[in-house]
């Protein structure tokens, strides 16, 4: 019996062949990335779950202005080293606190980790009694099993000695590392509470602790040596890769856009699904007779269940295999690209269970008009069924809403990204390098001309470092004025330049002058943002020299209230040069530069490294998971609208073959082709002004809510909808009306006689 319905699947497989090849194909794709982005989502998830406390451990942030009234929050990423150990004394519900010196590579083959003795409790190593033990001459050092080929290299190049070796981490670990040094107490910063800049601190929760009560109590404390309370915050380790306090997010793709991929894969596969339904319910009703026959011979309603079910399930299967040779194929591609490592899960055995759950799901949902027509075979085709189908239309309608809304989604993304490439965010970042030598700080003035007089360079400037065109901010000062008897305090983001930066970075100044020829701590030019919060304060204290254009650096970080200050005499904190190159030149110049610094520092050998940032560079970086979102959404879309498109000129080839004696009678009573061809563009203009009033405003409200994230938002104007709403129509129009005008100018003697 089996192969009996086997063989009458694959009869109506090839019957139908274009119909069930789109659908597979749709189902398919669908698949094929519905079931990456929730590997992807798997993975980034993972991040440091292996570890057996990981539901206990936790990250330590502070923010150091909570106390203030105008507080321009700094969360910060590091702690002073005793932090640890006084959060450890001061709170039970903590088990174990530890300092860390952030992991940092030194070659391709080692990460250094620096560790306190806390840190093997927390994590889980075991190391020996004496890696701790203070005043040996070689440090001791654990080493990871996949670099024991470079033992002998680590004990000769920096003087370790090798104490054990112990299993690598898995790569999806926000700690990775090598190499493993304990922290001693002659290390620079141990005992001082200075040094924010260092250490990052981690904490172990004991079991039962009520997080959100030690949030709440950490939220206000006082640290010692400190005159004002700052704020604790503690993120789940598991979840740090994707909500960093801070903002520093580890992973180039924010998880967020892999969610949406993951949902447009979803939305692939149902609209593929539903396209399938659609053409199932019609094939079934057009096999009425045959199903009918059936039944008077002496077929169960098993029978007829399991004939339908057979031709259903076959299309989806077929498109499981599909979906595996797809994914297969890809799979390379989507390691690098995803920068999934070595995972801790067999991946096809994943894979497997996604196949597993498309096929339930298809099962259940091809049960229900399967349970219709084994029950309603013969009564319908002995009555006749109608032409009108309010499934077929729903279906139709569903494909459409999904089409319409991801060429929406995605013309937003496209126009936003091309919007702030091209919108004025109050700073000249075209053209703009920065070179900066550690081995070599470039603090005099007269290293910023000499680079000025390299061929092709038309401008230059001394700056904190390269990491200055990112963030432009040196620090931070505490202001405080009098207001109504009371003391108030605020946050000043603060950096040093000469009057020569404005024209540089064509900043604009809107109030006031950029010279002055004396330094006064406090005073400076502030920019718009400054003065909006506390700018009479600042007129009252007499601080302002001008006021400044608010400038964005990135396109998703708000400007913060800002002082630039002049240096003072003496000055030595600019690290580096900036400088502006001519269009085109920026090889050229940087390879001018490399030679002038070898020439300049000639005792540095052939070793010396020297660092070039591009700030167009930094602005772009902050689009890579955009671009990478909009590529894949673009996929989606693209694959949305082949499934609508196929699977309205499929519905009605086989409309048309449903309704061709209709078709016949109203040519027989005089119908004008043209008349025909309207019945059929009315009825898909209404399903499609339809699903627009869905799909539009859902789209708007999703993209309003996505476009709140950038400091400047592009618009969605009339003109997008009507675009989108045209092009939709003029595809399906073109896609029917070769089948329409075939079927409505065809001779109604050969339909009758063929009936």
């Amino acid at each position: 019996m089996f192969t009996h319905h086997l063989k009458l699947a694959f009869r109506n497989l090839r019957k139908y062949k274009t119909q069930n090849i789109i659908s597979i194909i749709g189902l398919a794709v669908g698949f094929a990335c519905f079931a990456f982005s929730a590997l992807w989502i798997r993975y980034e998830m993972s991040y440091d779950s292996f570890h057996a406390k990981a539901d206990r451990i936790y990250r330590v942030h502070t923010d150091l202005h909570v106390w203030q009234t105008h507080s321009a929050s700094k969360i910060y990423d590091t702690n002073p080293y005793p932090l640890a150990n006084w959060l450890k004394s001061e709170f039970p519900e903590i088990e174990d606190a530890s300092a860390i010196l952030p992991p940092f590579q030194i070659d391709a083959n080692i990460i250094l980790m620096y560790i306190d003795a806390s840190f093997s409790n927390i994590f889980d190593i075991d190391l020996p009694e004496n890696f701790f033990i203070e005043g040996r001459s070689d440090l001791p050092v654990a080493v990871t099993d996949d670099i024991t080929g470079y033992v002998e290299h680590i004990k000769e190049e920096f003087n370790y000695d090798v104490q054990m070796t112990i299993p690598r981490w898995s790569s999806n670990t926000n700690l990775p590392f090598t190499l493993l040094i304990p922290i001693t107490l002659d290390f620079p910063g141990v005992n001082s509470w200075n040094f924010y800049g260092m250490f990052q601190t981690y904490i172990l929760v004991r079991e039962g602790v009520d997080v959100q009560a030690l949030e709440a109590k950490l939220s206000k404390v006082t640290l010692p040596q400190s005159q004002h309370p700052i704020a604790v915050i503690i993120t789940p380790l598991t979840q740090l890769r994707h909500n960093n306090p801070s903002g520093n997010m580890a992973s180039d793709i924010k998880l967020s856009h892999i969610q949406i991929f993951a949902l447009a894969g979803l939305l692939v596969i149902l609209c593929s699904l539903f396209n399938h339904l659609t053409l199932f319910v019609t094939r079934a009703r057009m096999r009425l007779r045959e199903l009918a026959l059936r039944k008077v011979n002496g077929a169960t309603d098993w029978q007829i269940a399991a004939t339908l079910y057979s031709d259903f399930l076959l299309v989806i299967l077929l498109s499981v295999v599909v979906g595996f040779m797809l994914m297969a194929l890809l799979m390379p591609t989507f390691r690098e690209y995803a920068d999934i490592g070595a995972y801790n899960i067999n991946i096809y055995a994943e894979l497997l269970i996604y196949a597993a759950l498309l096929v339930v799901c298809s099962f259940v949902a091809g049960g229900i008009p399967v349970l219709y027509f084994r029950r309603k075979a013969l009564t319908d085709s002995i009555k006749g069924s109608g032409t009108r189908n309010t499934f077929r239309k729903v279906s139709l309608g569903v494909q459409l809403i999904i089409s319409l809304g991801m060429m929406f989604c995605a013309a937003v993304f496209i126009k936003q990204i091309r919007f702030l490439h091209e919108i004025d965010l109050g700073i000249n970042r075209r053209n703009v390098a920065a070179v900066q030598a550690w081995c070599c700080p470039l603090t005099d003035p007269y290293y910023a001309d000499q680079i000025k007089q390299i061929p092709g360079i038309v401008d230059a400037l001394p700056i904190f470092g390269n990491y200055f065109l990112g963030n432009m901010i040196s620090g931070s000062n505490l202001l405080s004025y009098e207001k109504d008897g009371e003391t108030m305090t605020y946050t000043i983001f603060n950096t040093f330049a000469d009057a020569h930066f404005f024209d540089f970075f064509g900043i604009e100044i809107i109030e006031g002058t950029t010279h002055f020829n004396e330094f006064i701590r406090g005073r400076g030019i502030f920019n718009e943002t400054a003065m909006n919060e506390v700018g009479d304060a600042l007129r009252a204290d007499e601080r302002i020299i001008g006021v400044s254009r608010d400038f964005y650096l990135t396109p998703t970080t708000k400007a913060q209230p800002t002082r630039i200050s002049f240096p003072f005499d003496g000055f030595e904190g600019f690290m580096a040069v900036a400088y502006r190159y001519e269009e085109g030149m920026r090889q050229q110049t940087q390879q001018a530069v490399t030679e002038w610094m070898r020439r300049e520092f000639p005792e540095q050998g052939e070793e010396f490294e020297i660092n070039f940032v591009y700030m167009e560079d930094i602005f772009e970086e902050h689009f890579k998971s955009e671009r990478a979102l909009l590529t894949l959404l673009s996929v989606m879309t693209l694959a949305c609208i082949l499934i609508a498109i196929f699977g309205v000129y499929s519905l009605t080839s086989l409309t048309c073959q449903q309704r061709r004696k209709e078709i016949a009678n109203r040519k027989v009573y005089g119908a004008e082709t043209i008349y025909i061809m309207n019945i059929f563009f009315k009825e898909y203009l209404i399903l499609l002004a339809m699903a627009a009033a869905v799909a539009f405003p859902a789209g708007y409200l999703i993209m309003k809510r996505w476009l709140e994230n950038y400091v400047k938002q592009t618009s969605m104007d009339a003109w997008l909808y009507v675009a989108i709403f045209l092009i939709v129509f003029v595809v399906i129009v073109v896609s029917v009306f070769s089948l329409v005008w075939k079927a409505a100018n065809r001779n109604p003697a050969e339909v009758v006689k063929g009936e």
